[in-house]
């Protein structure tokens, strides 16, 4: 099981998608809902169930206002 968070992010409205070998992933994903930090702050969690394959690259991308390019996190 793989495991993405995002923290401290405002204002709502973020999204969070699993690549493999840079292909969108939506089988086997799990995602709460933005959640609400109490301090105008929200989070976001998602989960990838996960089986490795030789020479596969697994990676997180989150794509928000706060940031113009995105981020990309690899496994």
């Amino acid at each position: 099981m793989l495991a993405c968070y995002a923290y401290d992010f405002y204002p709502r409205g973020i999204k969070m998608t699993w690549l493999r070998d840079g292909v969108e992933v939506t089988s086997d994903v799990t995602s709460t809902e933005e959640l609400a930090n109490g301090n105008w702050y929200y989070q976001m969690h998602s989960y990838l169930e996960y089986t490795p394959k030789s020479g596969e690259t697994i990676s997180c991308k989150v794509e928000h206002k706060s940031l113009p390019d995105g981020k990309e996190v690899k496994w």
